[in-house]
C-alpha cells in the first residue's frame, strides 16, 4: 500500500523557527517530527510519498539519510496548490487504493485498521475524526452512522454540526483525482470534500490520542502527549544532579541543570540551565538559560541565550537570538 505525506506547508504560525528548517523536521522529543508518523506504519505500507514544496531540498536531502525499511520518494511541489493539489501532483505515482496523512499530526491511529474499514465501506473516501472541545478551528463533520452526510470548514462558534472534526488521515480510492483540478490551487476541505459527500465519505472515530503541531499551543500539547507515554528521561551523559525534576521531561545528552525543571520540559543536546525554572516548553539544542530566569510555555530554538531574571512565556525564540538580562516576553515571536 502507498502512503502519500502532505508535508509543503510553510510553517507560519511556528515562524521564526520556521525559517530556515521545513515544519516537518522540527524536533519533537529531539526527533524530526515526521519521523513519528513513520513509527506506526504497519509493514504493509511498502511505498512512501512524502509531497514537499517549502524547503524541498532539505526534506530530501533528510530523507537520503535515513534507513526507514521502505522505499521513500520525496516529491517537489514547485508551487503551493492546497492540500488537494499536493495529492494530485503525485497522481501518477499511485496505484490502486492509498493513504493521505497531514504531515504535522501526533496521534494512535492504526492505519491497518482505517485500511479495513475503508475497504468495508466501499466509498471514495474515509476521513478519520477525532473529538474535540472547540471544533470551530477545524473541518466539522456531520455522521450519520458510518457516512458523512455533511462536512463544515472552520464553522463559527456555535454553528459546528458535531465535535467530530477531520483528523488528517485519509484513505482513497484512485477516482479521488476525479475531484481535483489540475494546475491549481485545490484545498480538500473547502472543494473536495464537501463535493464528494454524496458519491461516498465515510468517517472513522479511534481512540488513543491526537494533536496537531502547527501552533505553539498545539506543539507543546503534542510533546505532552508523547512525553507522558514515556516518562522521565534523563541521559545518563547529563548532569542533572544539582537540578530538581517535575516528570515527565526529556533531557539529552550533554545537558547541565541546576533549576527546576517541569512537568512537560523537553531540553536537546548540550543546554546548559542555571538557577532556574523552566515549564511546559520545548529548548532546542545549546540554549544557556541563566539564572533566576523563567521560561513557561515556549519554544526556544537552537543556540538561544536567556539573560539573568528575564520572563519568557506564551512564546517563540529563533535560533541564536539573546533575549537580555530581566526581559518580560509574553506572546512574542523573537528572530535572532
Amino acid at each position: 500500500m502507498q502512503l502519500v505525506v502532505i508535508a509543503g506547508g510553510l510553517g507560519t504560525r511556528l515562524r521564526p523557527l520556521t525559517n530556515h528548517r521545513p515544519k516537518s523536521l522540527l524536533p519533537l522529543l529531539n526527533r524530526p517530527q515526521i519521523l513519528y508518523l513513520f513509527d506506526r506504519l504497519p509493514p504493509t505500507v511498502d511505498h512512501v510519498l512524502v509531497a514537499v514544496n517549502y524547503q524541498y531540498e532539505k526534506v530530501r536531502d533528510f530523507f537520503k539519510r535515513q534507513d526507514l525499511g521502505r522505499e521513500v520518494t520525496v516529491v517537489h511541489e514547485p508551487e503551493p496548490r492546497g492540500t488537494a493539489g499536493a495529492i494530485k501532483n503525485v497522481e501518477g505515482r499511485i496505484a490502486g487504493t492509498f493513504a493521505a496523512f497531514n504531515g504535522d499530526v501526533v496521534d494512535s491511529l492504526d492505519l491497518g485498521d482505517l485500511h479495513r474499514f475503508h475497504r468495508a465501506k466501499a466509498r471514495t473516501a474515509t476521513l478519520a475524526l477525532w473529538p474535540v472541545r472547540n471544533p470551530s478551528a477545524f473541518g466539522v463533520v456531520d455522521l450519520s452512522g458510518d457516512r458523512i452526510t455533511r462536512f463544515v470548514e472552520k464553522p463559527k462558534p456555535g454553528e459546528a454540526p458535531s465535535n467530530l472534526v477531520n483528523a488528517g488521515r485519509y484513505m482513497f480510492e484512485p477516482e479521488i483525482f476525479d475531484f481535483i483540478p489540475a494546475n491549481r490551487e485545490v484545498s480538500l476541505e473547502r472543494e473536495v470534500f464537501p463535493e464528494i459527500v454524496q458519491k461516498g465519505l465515510s468517517g472513522y472515530r479511534y481512540d488513543g490520542y491526537w494533536s496537531d503541531t502547527g501552533t505553539l499551543a498545539t506543539y507543546l500539547e503534542a510533546q505532552a502527549l508523547l512525553l507522558r507515554r514515556q516518562a522521565t528521561e534523563i541521559s545518563p551523559d547529563a548532569d542533572s544532579g544539582r537540578g530538581a525534576v517535575r516528570s515527565p521531561v526529556l533531557i539529552a545528552e550533554g545537558c547541565f541543570v541546576e533549576g527546576l525543571l517541569g512537568p512537560d520540559v523537553v531540553l536537546g543536546r548540550g543546554c546548559r540551565i542555571g538557577r532556574a525554572q523552566i515549564d511546559r516548553s520545548t529548548l532546542f539544542e545549546g540554549v544557556s538559560v541563566d539564572d533566576k530566569a523563567e521560561i513557561h510555555a515556549s519554544i526556544l530554538g537552537a543556540h538561544v541565550a536567556i539573560g539573568e531574571g528575564a520572563r519568557v512565556r506564551d512564546s517563540i525564540i529563533g535560533d541564536g537570538a539573546q533575549v537580555p538580562p530581566h526581559a518580560d516576553l509574553k506572546d512574542a515571536r523573537v528572530s535572532s
